[in-house]
């Protein structure tokens, strides 16, 4: 209960507290320009050659006689295998794997490469310089006797002060 007659006792103390607000504009003393220091950067290509290894010969990936052949002798021994639906599966199954496996030994009878070069270039960046920008101004201005400063993006001649007075 005390807590509550706290809480409304504060709440009402609020409602009835008063408060004022003056704008005022103050002058600038000097305005003081904040450096920050970017580096230029400037972009450089710098290319090498590459060697690389190159499969020469047939590379044919077209269906010869051979995958044919393959894929027939897979046909008939899936023949041999399950009974129904099964045998019919086998059938598919093995025709594909023949077929793919006399397809690749007749890929790989002809393993010879040959070394060749390219050029290859990679941008690169090097510091160029550095400068110095101005990043903001400092204002420096007096109000009651106290110097404050006020960081802006460009230099001012006057500053407003909004002052509050609660009673």
């Amino acid at each position: 209960m005390k807590k509550l007659l706290i809480l409304i006792s504060t709440f009402i103390s609020f409602s009835f507290a008063q408060s004022q607000e003056n704008l005022e504009f103050v002058r600038v003393s000097y305005s003081e320009p904040i450096y920050e220091y970017i580096t230029i950067k400037r972009p450089i290509q710098e290319c090498y050659e590459e060697e690389y290894h190159e499969r020469v010969g047939s590379s044919n990936n077209s269906i010869g006689l051979d995958t044919i052949i393959g894929a027939t002798a897979g046909v008939v021994i899936g023949n041999q295998i399950g009974n129904g639906n099964g045998r019919t599966a086998a059938k598919i199954v093995g025709g594909l794997l023949g077929g793919k496996i006399a397809n690749e030994l007749r890929g790989s009878t002809n393993n010879s490469y040959e070394t060749k070069y390219r050029t290859r270039c990679v941008t690169k960046y090097e510091d160029k310089k550095r400068k110095k920008v101005i990043k903001a101004y400092k204002n420096y201005f007096t109000y009651d006797g106290v110097e404050y400063a006020k960081v802006t993006n460009e230099p001012l001649k006057r500053v407003k002060i909004t002052k509050t007075i609660t009673f």
